[in-house]
């Protein structure tokens, strides 16, 4: 052990001493060395692990505590889950299935269920115009006319749709545009009649073949230029620079206009096939004219009538 010295006069001790020699100051008893030392349990001192003594008297946590601690935990825990986090998030769970969760609806037998038919959706399907005209006769269908030695037949066998058409002048040798009414349009109808019997009979003219077309009716283009024969001049046929080239029926001529035969006017239907009435007839009729919905009416006598569709 080291030198002492008094903690009240800091004199240098003598070993042993209760009093300081020189102030008279009591001193502390001397502690042994092995006094100082730790105390080690039995335990440890012979190699087996200690043992922790429980606290007596029912004064500890007891277990059904700790369940039900652990269970108001889980429950708050969900509810986090389930109400708050699905609002901070944006994003919602259906209650009572968790993300990754097996139910017995996805693991069962699967259920059939009838679902109610649906209402029909109403469309609106349009009416078709009806045909004024079922039974019209298509081009260059025959239509018979008179009987016995007066039997002729007759067909509307081509048409031709334009806004303008030019026609030539024989006196200045020109060609002029013609031009329709506002809001019209040319169409041209090509007629072929023809008289089998033995006799000349009359045929309809220009004039009294009209077009039909939804409820109304087109007669000739009166502006239409014809030949105008006089007595010093030559009768010439009009040419339509459109339609010129155009042939009759029966191909042995080129078409022109209906009731002229060479730039004469015709007055009767002479028997044969060279003295067939052969040519075109101009209307005016609207820019929404379509030849499917157009059709042409010829009145031969009382009993006969022909009726044909453009398209």
């Amino acid at each position: 052990m080291g030198q002492k010295f008094c903690m009240a006069c800091g004199a240098a001790l003598t070993e042993g001493l209760r009093f300081c020699e020189h102030c008279g100051a009591p001193l502390p008893p001397d502690i042994p060395a092995q006094a100082l030392k730790p105390a080690v349990p039995a335990a440890e001192a012979s190699g087996s692990p200690p043992v922790i003594a429980l606290p007596q008297g029912g004064k500890g946590i007891k277990p059904v505590t700790v369940v039900a601690a652990i269970f108001i935990i889980l429950v708050i825990a969900a509810g986090v889950y389930l109400f708050i986090l699905p609002k901070l998030s944006g994003t919602g769970t259906s209650l009572g299935i968790l993300p990754g969760s097996v139910t017995t609806a996805q693991t069962g037998i699967p259920i059939a269920t009838a679902s109610l038919p649906s209402s029909p959706v109403a469309t609106t399907v349009p009416t078709p115009k009806p045909d004024p005209f079922p039974d019209a006769l298509r081009l260059k269908e025959r239509f018979d006319f008179g009987s016995g030695n007066i039997a002729s037949e007759a067909t509307v066998y081509r048409f031709w749709i334009n806004d303008t058409y030019e026609w030539h002048n024989d006196k200045d040798n020109r060609y002029y545009v013609e031009k329709p009414r506002a809001g019209n349009k040319f169409l041209f109808v090509f007629v072929h009649m023809q008289n089998n019997g033995d006799y000349r009979v009359w045929f309809p003219p220009a004039g009294n073949i009209v077009v039909s077309n939804n409820g109304a009716t087109y007669t000739e283009d009166q502006s239409h230029y014809k030949p105008n024969k006089v007595s010093d001049e030559d009768a010439t046929p009009i040419e339509v620079k459109e339609v010129m080239y155009s042939q009759k029926l029966n191909g042995d001529e080129y078409a022109e206009d209906f009731g002229f035969s060479h730039g004469t006017e015709l007055a009767y239907l002479y028997p044969g096939t060279s003295n067939a009435v052969d040519g075109y007839i101009v209307y005016q009729v609207p820019k929404s004219l379509a030849p499917e919905e157009t059709y042409v009416l010829i009145s031969f006598n009382a009993q006969d009538q022909g009726i044909w569709k453009l398209g």
